[in-house]
């Protein structure tokens, strides 16, 4: 869990769908209503509304980030909400033939169990513990992303500082080639007289050096002298008969940039996410156009919808968890025969109201065909362009045909004959006012 914790947290693009999927999911808040949410809506204090925006909705993104990196999330219910932090609990779980039992202990006990602990799940593991998560299958692709960057980058590294290797040259005099002569050894005492001649010649020199340096010195200053020095710093003199040889220079792949669209691809696709909604190609940025942008958004609508679903069932159940003994207050179970039927009208509903992915266009035909009311279609057109929904008006403007009626169709009569030789009378044109 720790390592695909660390592996989560250090990949851009499973941040940035997490990111989008948080965003879009959290956007308008979050609704409590009761029973099915079709008339009644859960009243809050002052206090709990400020709870829910300080800890509920960062519940959410937490929730969001365990479900994808382990496939369910550990819950700790208190005053409000809480995932347990990696490191502070250990999970047993038990394999029965109808599904798994779930145990949360203490870290530094065996058999203690934490108390108002809970686990949701979405994606359980397998029969022998592997954890099946989406994050844990891409794993694979983002290490091999991983390499082939860190193979690209030593590329480059190596073409910016080349290793050169040496070669000796061979000379073309046989004696040279072969390195010992017989006269060398049979007159020692020249030997000694040559290299005494050597050493000294060697020292004249070094002193008429010297004496360069000094003359170069006052003339042009200390100041130039090291930047000379600095520069022939860099002068590595080769053994005598050795040349520089260039050694074969690496090319970087060509298809490094196909095997980065490929792979998140892949990634996106797992998570959810159409690659084309978090990275351009053409470069025109977030959601440029596409040819496909209503399948994009269609399909990013579908998980969307799953994560609403999912969330709203865990929150729903946290919820009646905490406020179980206000809830029962305002029960009369002398009225109630079913206890289903009194726990589905009675308990509270959580929801995310998720801007539907239309076009304003298409909500205006929907009210002017009298499928939505003047109320949803005001929400979800502000919606649309990111306006705050207290700016939504209480009640629809006065008819106006240029705006919430659709233009009728009269017919304008011809005018008539002035005489029987004119030409036949053209047909009744239809005029759109």
């Amino acid at each position: 869990m720790d390592y695909i914790w660390r592996c989560y947290h250090q990949s851009p693009v499973l941040h940035m769908c997490r990111h989008l999927i948080s965003s879009q999911l959290l956007n308008n808040g979050i609704q409590f209503c009761y029973g099915g949410c079709k008339d009644r809506g859960v009243e809050m204090e002052a206090q709990r509304e400020l709870l829910i925006e300080e800890k509920w909705v960062p519940f959410c993104c937490e929730v969001i980030d365990s479900i994808l990196c382990y496939g369910f999330v550990v819950v700790h219910i208190g005053e409000f909400p809480s995932v347990l932090k990696l490191g502070t609990y250990w999970i047993k779980v038990i394999v029965e033939p109808h599904g798994y039992e779930w145990k949360v202990y203490k870290r530094a006990s065996v058999d203690e169990e934490m108390e108002n602990v809970y686990v949701f799940p979405i994606y359980d593991p397998m029969t022998d513990g592997t954890i099946n998560s989406p994050v844990y299958k891409v794993i694979p692709r983002l290490l091999f992303l991983k390499r082939m960057r860190e193979s690209a980058v030593n590329m480059e590294q190596n073409r910016a500082f080349p290793t050169v290797y040496s070669e000796i040259k061979e000379g073309q005099n046989q004696s040279e080639k072969e390195g010992v002569d017989y006269d060398f050894y049979a007159n020692a005492g020249v030997a000694e007289t040559d290299m005494n001649l050597r050493y000294n010649r060697n020292k004249n020199a070094v002193g008429i050096l010297n004496q360069q340096k000094d003359l170069y010195d006052k003339f042009l200053g200390k100041k130039h002298a090291a930047i000379a020095h600095k520069s022939l710093s860099n002068v590595v003199p080769l053994p005598l008969g050795h040349i520089m040889k260039a050694p074969p220079m690496n090319t970087g792949r060509n298809d490094l940039v196909a095997l980065h669209k490929i792979i998140e691809e892949e990634v996106c696709a797992t998570i959810g996410v159409p690659r084309s909604m978090i990275i351009s190609d053409s470069g025109g940025g977030f959601q440029s156009g596409g040819n496909n942008e209503e399948s994009i958004h269609e399909s990013f609508m579908h998980t969307l919808m799953f994560w609403k679903k999912k969330l709203g069932n865990i929150l729903s159940d946290v919820y009646n968890i905490i406020y179980i003994e206000e809830l029962k207050k305002k029960v009369n179970f002398n009225q109630e025969s079913d206890a289903f039927e009194a726990k589905k009208k009675h308990s509270v509903t959580v929801f995310f109201p998720v801007t539907p992915f239309v076009s304003n266009d298409t909500l205006r035909t929907l009210y002017e065909q009298g499928v939505i009311s003047w109320d949803k279609y005001a929400t979800y057109a502000l919606m649309n362009v990111s306006l705050p929904i207290e700016d939504k008006e209480k009640g629809p403007p006065e008819i106006d045909e240029l705006l919430f009626e659709k233009p009728k169709e009269e017919t304008v009569d011809a005018p008539k004959k002035k005489s029987t030789e004119q030409q036949p009378a053209k047909k009744k044109q239809k005029v759109n006012k």
